[in-house]
Order: structure tokens, then C-alpha cells, then sequence
């Protein structure tokens, strides 16, 4: 037993201190060398602003690639371990078919700005409504909600088929779907205050463009965020001047921003596709005109119109001075599309001007109630009407 442990001490591959003690094996720590880069360091930034996610793009960290080769949840500049393989989705590898240049600023405003519709909505405020102008804030209630129903779903689906390698896009999205659901749950509320509750949904025509674009994530920004968000962004804009309470007031002016950022990074995605790959233009634009078609078959519909003539008149029997600013409302939001479309490098000015829509512009409001022909009567009318002023 002695000369056995004797020639186990002798062994050249054990360990000793420098008095000839044995020393424990130690762990292979040869994992601890496996970095891109070692001592790169983020700084918050200057005046206060804090550790935010763009301090983080530095170095290697800075170099965004065109394309992530890899389809799992390798974070970008960590070192891939083959083992790993590939699981399913994120076969949205390309940067053109997500990125946005804006994306981790929104997300930093995204979660600064956090408010609740529990307690930042005064609430108490939003009583004694005659029971039409209820009825009728209810009913819009109703639509803005499944809107924002619809909008946090479509970017859950997606975001599981957005590469990690470009987490700016899949944090600002996860702020996304938040607001979208606080877009439902503020309407929701609203509808149930005061016992009228959720009304009749929306015709869906819309509702279903965004939830069928399967083309491309660039397709539902498009849809989604600069067609039928400009849309919500005059209807929210518009109640937050002219909603009949103070909590009706307030609870869109608290909304308006979180619509607004989602519209920011839709410009921002769409014009940075186009800048890598300007054939894009045709298809976005092709995209756009089926999609006008199913808004434009909403817009038909009565109910919603109605419902915000009776709010800005004050009743149903003020409906035609609410009407007036119903058309404002409409216009608004055309020129809004158009500037967003503008801002994205698109251009649709000249194809919305002279298409269907071209009669709100010129100040006959689709109401739900004329047909196409009655419209294209009250536009020529219009029409000569100019034409013989000058």
C-alpha cells in the first residue's frame, strides 16, 4: 500500500506547491479566453442619460451586419458554439428586412415614458355624458380597441421569425406590443366606465390586411403603421382636442405618442429597405394599393363616422356641425399618410390625390352613406364650382 501510494505521488502529471504538497486538479477554464474582444466597455452617457442601448454599440458590438448567418438565439458579437444548431424561425436573417436606424432610441423613449391607464387616466372625470354621446364614445372606444387588439397580436406572430442578431429591433418591438395591448385595455375601459359598453366591432376589412400580410414584416409596417396608424393617429389626435371628458382627453393624448413611435420606426424600416434595395418601391407600393382598397371598404362603413360626428357635435342633434369636423378628421389623415409615405421614400401623393380618395381632399367626407357615384357627383361639382371662380 505504501509503495503504491509512493508511486501515485510520483506521477509527473500531479500538481504541487512549491514545498511539494499536492494540489487539487483545477476545472478546464479555457472558456474564459472565448471573447471577441476583451475590455470593451460601455459608458453611460453624458448629462444623465444613463446606460442606454445604444452606449452598447462600440467596438465590435458596433458592426451590424448585413446578414446573421445564424438561426438561433446567438446574441449578436457573442462566440457561436457549433453544438448549438439551429432551431426554428428566424428566417428573417437580412438587415433591409427589419432594421431601423431609430429603433433602439424608441426603445429607450418606449420605457422611459412608462404610464398606466389605472391610475394616470382621471377617471372620476369621465362622467355625466348624455347617453348619446355615451353610446357614441363607447362605439369608438370599441373600434380603437380591437385596433389595438389586432396590433399586438400581429407583432407577437412575428417577432419569433425577426433574427436576435439585430435585438434593437426585437426590443423596440416588445415596447410595441405593450402599447398596443394599453391601446386595447385604456378603450376598454373606457367603453365599460359608464355601463354603455363595447359596441359593434369594426368591419375587419383592415383588421384583416394586417393579420394576412404574410409577404413580409416590411408589408405590415406598411399596413400596420403608416396606413391604417395614420388613421389612429388623426382619431386619437382628434379626441385628445374634442373628447367629451376629461378623461377622454387625457386618456388620447397619453396614447397619441406611443401611435406616433410605431409610425416613426415604420418610416425609418421602410425608407432603410428601399436604401438597400430601391426595386422595393414597386412592391411596397403595390402592397399599398390592395391594402387602400380594404381601407378605403372600412371607411364605407357608417358607424364609426357617425359615432364621432354625435362626440364632436355633442349629441345627435349637432350631427352635421360634427360632420364638418369629421372631414377635417379625414383629410387629416390623408395628409398624414401622405407625409408618412413621404417620409419613407415613397411617394404616393400623386396616387392618393387622383384615386378614391381624392373627393375628402377636396371636402366631401365618406360618410358610409353615398354611394361611389354620389361622390363622384358631389366632387365634379366641386369641381366646376372652382373652375368657374377663376
Amino acid at each position: 500500500m505504501a509503495q503504491a501510494k509512493k508511486a501515485k505521488a510520483a506521477k509527473p502529471a500531479d500538481k504541487v506547491d512549491y514545498e511539494g504538497n499536492p494540489l487539487p486538479d483545477l476545472p478546464d477554464l479555457s472558456w474564459m479566453g472565448n471573447t471577441f474582444q476583451w475590455g470593451t466597455k460601455a459608458l453611460p452617457e453624458r448629462y444623465g442619460g444613463g446606460l442606454t442601448l445604444a452606449a452598447l454599440n462600440i467596438g465590435i458590438y458596433g458592426d451590424i451586419p448585413e446578414h446573421i448567418p445564424h438561426r438561433n438565439r446567438l446574441p449578436r458579437g457573442a462566440v457561436p458554439v457549433i453544438s448549438a444548431g439551429n432551431i426554428g424561425g428566424y428566417y428573417i436573417q437580412d438587415k433591409y428586412e427589419q432594421w431601423a436606424d431609430s429603433s433602439p432610441y424608441l426603445y429607450e423613449e418606449g420605457i422611459s415614458r412608462r404610464w398606466s391607464t389605472a391610475t394616470d387616466i382621471p377617471w372620476e372625470t369621465g362622467r355625466g355624458l348624455s347617453d348619446d354621446v355615451e353610446v357614441a364614445i363607447a362605439q369608438v372606444a370599441t373600434e380603437l380597441s380591437n385596433w389595438g387588439s389586432v396590433e399586438s397580436e400581429v407583432v407577437s406572430a412575428w417577432l419569433q421569425n425577426l433574427s436576435p442578431g439585430y435585438h434593437e429591433v426585437k426590443y423596440y418591438l416588445s415596447t410595441a406590443v405593450y402599447d398596443s395591448a394599453r391601446i386595447e385595455e385604456g378603450y376598454r375601459k373606457r367603453a365599460l366606465l359608464n355601463g354603455a359598453g363595447m359596441m359593434l366591432e369594426s368591419p375587419g376589412r383592415m383588421n384583416r390586411a394586417c393579420l394576412e400580410s404574410y409577404g413580409s414584416w416590411s408589408n405590415t409596417v406598411l399596413f400596420m403603421w403608416i396606413l391604417r396608424g395614420s388613421l389612429m393617429q388623426a382619431i386619437v389626435r382628434y379626441l385628445s382636442v374634442y373628447g367629451p371628458t376629461e378623461a377622454d382627453r387625457e386618456l388620447a393624448f397619453r396614447i397619441l405618442p406611443d401611435i406616433m413611435r410605431k409610425s416613426a420606426y415604420a418610416c425609418d424600416h421602410i425608407r432603410f429597405a428601399i436604401s438597400k434595395k430601391p426595386e422595393l418601391i414597386t412592391t411596397f407600393n403595390a402592397g399599398l394599393t390592395v391594402a387602400e382598397f380594404a381601407q378605403l371598404s372600412d371607411f364605407n362603413d357608417p358607424v364609426l363616422w357617425e359615432a364621432l360626428a354625435i362626440i364632436f357635435g355633442d349629441g345627435v342633434e349637432n350631427m352635421d356641425e360634427g360632420m364638418k369636423i369629421v372631414l377635417e378628421l379625414q383629410q387629416h389623415f390623408l395628409e398624414t399618410y401622405i407625409s408618412k409615405c413621404s417620409q419613407a421614400n415613397l411617394g404616393r401623393e400623386a396616387q392618393i390625390k387622383s384615386g378614391a380618395w381624392a373627393g375628402i381632399l377636396m371636402g366631401v367626407p365618406m360618410t358610409g352613406h353615398a354611394t361611389p357615384d354620389e361622390m363622384r357627383a358631389q366632387v365634379a361639382a366641386i369641381m366646376q364650382k372652382n373652375s368657374g371662380k377663376k
